[in-house]
């Protein structure tokens, strides 16, 4: 079911049930994290029954090494590719076309970025370098 759908306090359940799996997983009692984390252990159990703190969720989640788990929602949103488009900052070359001038300094600058690696096997070098 997607998230948007179910409520807080069955999210909550949800995040807390996953915390129990991955307590259990690691084979640590509540009573060994509680003592990890430095909490008692009525407070791990509000936490997997999906009551607590956010900083003890944090704290919880850095004892079972899953901090990862947070790092979608503390990155930095993308940005969009029209929004850049938009602001007219980004200057765009063409492959083809354009005066000689240009292919000139495309070539140039694609040759110092390349460096010998293509003119060693006698090929014409990549736009665009392979990865």
């Amino acid at each position: 079911m997607r998230i948007q759908r179910l409520s807080d306090k069955a999210i909550a359940e949800q995040l807390g049930d996953a915390l129990r799996e991955r307590r259990l997983r690691k084979g640590i009692t509540q009573d060994g994290l509680a003592n990890l984390v430095g909490v008692s252990t009525p407070t791990i159990q509000k936490l997997e029954k999906g009551r607590g703190a956010l900083q003890l969720l944090i704290a919880v989640l850095r004892e079972l090494n899953s901090l990862d788990l947070l790092s979608s929602l503390t990155a930095p949103p993308r940005v969009s590719p029209l929004a850049v488009a938009k602001t007219g900052k980004v200057v765009r070359l063409r492959a083809s076309g354009g005066s000689r001038s240009d292919r000139a300094a495309v070539k140039s600058m694609v040759e110092r970025k390349l460096g010998d690696q293509s003119t060693k096997r006698g090929e014409k070098p990549l736009l665009i370098p392979r990865k």
